[in-house]
């Protein structure tokens, strides 16, 4: 039987969780505030305990069990872990101290209310939000790629004249590789994963810059392994939305994402040659994954870059390049090729008589597709060999929260390779 004192109680508390007022969520102190307020009668301690079963019951989803409390029995590290919420949209109303409903909550984030198919409140996570399912509208999320080209052609200028780079015998050249870039995520809140945006990624770019800059080469060339955008459509998954900027999407998104590289990595790298880019499975521009199989916005960003000035090789699987002494194998991780063995891969792809060096990105989402079991046997080196070698780049973007539910955490980092002087390859990989 519901008590009178029960909705004012689970306000209390949502209104502690919102502010993180840790103590103003205890059971202690809700119960002494209600008591106040109310004036109410009766043994205080059963009041406070009627009021923490309440709110491990509607607010932490436990329910009652086999014990003798009557609850199942959480661990003081379960009970930490708890505390510290992911990034949501919050429907809690600060201003009037009560949860939004549905029309309120998509007018206050700006979400088109009249696509909502059906949607939920979850309210025992700590910090209430809607789970939100929105209507498909195929014939909106079709890209008209020719209009996007023309909307490329108006607005990017020119910035950058290449000069062709001989490699001369003296001249030192590396080749800079970067992957899982993920421009348009916005992460915040999670237990072990750092927050990440446009803005974060920026930064990394800028670094890479001053490092590659410091090492003194004469030829640096840039190879891209895929996954430069988050999302185009904003609806790669279930809820996507959540953990993207959504000023950062469609044609935005490509716009944007090549405006950034252009500012804040290609323009300072000193003596820059030629940049190489392959698609990813997040680079599609449309919602499913079996339409768009080539990656168009990984396309739309090369042909942006290209507008700029910039020397641009586009591939949606596959692109090689020799540089000195090695020839670089770039592939994204995520399409059949990858699957076959490296002689494969090289016997169809590579070169015969020089170093091959095969690297993919997709590290995040690869480690998120293993069990348990397959994470703790994986490789970042898969084969080392006299002639050849194949390894998993860093990615700069941290993960989100699924990856973090997987227990799979890592450091944002990148790798620079050259030829050591006898045709085979010197790699730094650094953390960012």
């Amino acid at each position: 039987m519901e008590k009178s004192y029960y909705k004012r109680a689970l306000e209390l508390y949502d209104q502690a969780v919102e502010k993180g007022d840790e103590k103003g969520k205890g059971a202690s102190s809700i119960a002494a505030t209600v008591i106040s307020e109310l004036e109410l009668g009766g043994n205080r301690d059963t009041i406070r305990k009627n009021i923490y079963n309440l709110i491990r019951r509607e607010r932490m989803g436990i329910t009652q069990g086999k014990n003798k409390t009557g609850y199942v029995k959480k661990s003081d590290e379960c009970e930490k872990k708890s505390e510290a919420r992911p990034f949501v949209l919050s429907a809690w109303n600060e201003d009037t101290g009560k949860m939004m409903d549905i029309e309120e909550y998509c007018a206050h984030y700006r979400l088109p209310r009249k696509d909502v198919k059906s949607y939920k409140l979850v309210s025992h996570t700590g910090t209430p939000f809607y789970n939100i399912l929105f209507k498909e509208h195929d014939e909106d999320l079709e890209v008209d790629f020719e209009t996007i080209r023309d909307i490329l052609d108006g607005e990017m200028v020119k910035a950058h004249v290449y000069q062709v780079k001989s490699h001369e015998s003296g001249l030192k050249s590396a080749v800079i590789k970067i992957a899982d870039l993920h421009y348009g995520a916005h992460i915040r809140n999670l237990l072990k994963t750092p927050d990440y945006d446009s803005e974060k990624l920026a930064i990394f770019l800028q670094k890479i810059a001053v490092r590659v800059n410091a090492m003194g080469f004469d030829i640096v060339h840039i190879h891209i392994h895929g996954d430069l955008i988050e999302s185009f459509s904003g609806l790669n998954h279930i809820n996507s939305w959540m953990s993207m900027n959504p000023a950062e999407i469609g044609a935005s998104a490509v716009k944007l994402c090549a405006k950034s590289l252009h500012k804040n990595l290609l323009s300072k790298v000193e003596g820059l040659g030629e940049v190489y880019i392959v698609a990813g499975n997040h680079d599609r521009t449309s919602k499913a994954n079996d339409e768009d199989v080539k990656g168009y916005a990984a396309e739309l960003i090369s042909y942006a870059l290209e507008l700029m000035g910039y020397s641009t090789h586009f591939h949606p699987m596959i692109l090689t390049q020799q540089v000195d002494g090695i020839n670089h194998i770039i592939l994204h991780g995520d399409k059949g090729i990858s699957k076959r063995s490296t002689k494969d891969i090289i016997w169809d792809y590579g070169k015969q008589g020089v170093f091959n060096f095969v690297c993919e990105g997709h590290l995040h989402s690869v480690i998120e597709s293993l069990s348990s079991s397959q994470r703790d046997k994986f490789k970042v080196v898969t084969d080392d060999y006299v002639d050849h070698r194949r390894m998993h780049l860093p990615s700069l973007f941290t993960g989100n929260f699924y990856s973090e539910s997987l227990s799979f955490y890592s450091n944002p980092g990148y790798v620079i390779i050259f030829d050591n002087g006898n045709g085979y390859p010197d790699l730094c990989n650094f953390t960012l």
